[in-house]
């Protein structure tokens, strides 16, 4: 992170809405865009030690966007990576190498996404949090069988403000309860999915994988 704040850098195909982004992105406090690309070609020219996240289209022209992001953590693994879908493409996400999900995130281009999730997003992913878009989390429900089926109603929905992203304090806040709670319901979660903290595997990050694995 810069002075500046959280440098990011934009991939995304299409001119007019590559501005929009670059534009918008420019305006918030907090970000530093430091350049952008409109293909996985150009994409390639761009130096990942440069930027602390990728903000990038899943349907580049020439190209995908996890391939652009895997290249980006390839040369620097602390690389947060947002990809940006304009189809519902989620299970792409369970694709990712479990050991190295951490930072990487995913958005709907056709969800009511605004100027503040997405750069919640950023900010989350640059620190290695993963966040599921919350219009595509909040409707998604357990698949029979699934280990979510073990967790009480009030566990699935954490489970879901987790997996978009908020920590347990945001959690507790938009629940209205005390962050002890919160923070209870997550510990509980993690011992129902047989989650814990390893050197290589962040419990959150994998709680986060699960919902989108065992739920539909």
């Amino acid at each position: 992170m810069s002075d500046r704040g959280v440098r990011v850098v934009v991939v995304e195909d299409q001119p007019l809405y590559r501005q929009m982004l670059v534009g918008l992105l420019h305006a918030a406090p907090g970000i530093a865009v430091v350049g952008s690309a409109a293909s996985a070609k150009d994409a390639r020219t761009l130096d990942p030690r440069g930027f602390d996240v990728a903000l990038v289209d899943l349907d580049l022209g020439d190209g995908d966007g996890f391939d652009v992001g895997t290249a980006f953590r390839a040369a620097n693994p602390r690389v947060g990576v947002v990809i940006l879908s304009a189809v519902d493409a989620l299970h792409r996400m369970l694709q990712l190498d479990r050991r190295d999900a951490a930072g990487w995130s995913y958005l709907s281009k056709t969800s009511a996404l605004s100027a503040g999730s997405l750069v919640a997003a950023l900010q989350a992913s640059s620190t290695g949090r993963t966040v599921i878009d919350p219009a595509l989390a909040s409707v998604r429900e357990p698949r029979a069988g699934s280990p979510l089926e073990s967790l009480t109603e009030r566990q699935r929905e954490v489970l879901s403000l987790l997996a978009s992203g908020m920590t347990n304090m945001a959690i507790a806040e938009q629940l209205g309860i005390a962050s002890r709670s919160a923070d209870n319901h997550v510990n509980a979660i993690y011992g129902a999915l047989g989650l814990a903290a390893t050197d290589q595997r962040n419990p959150r990050v994998q709680a986060a994988l699960m919902f989108v694995e065992h739920s539909r």
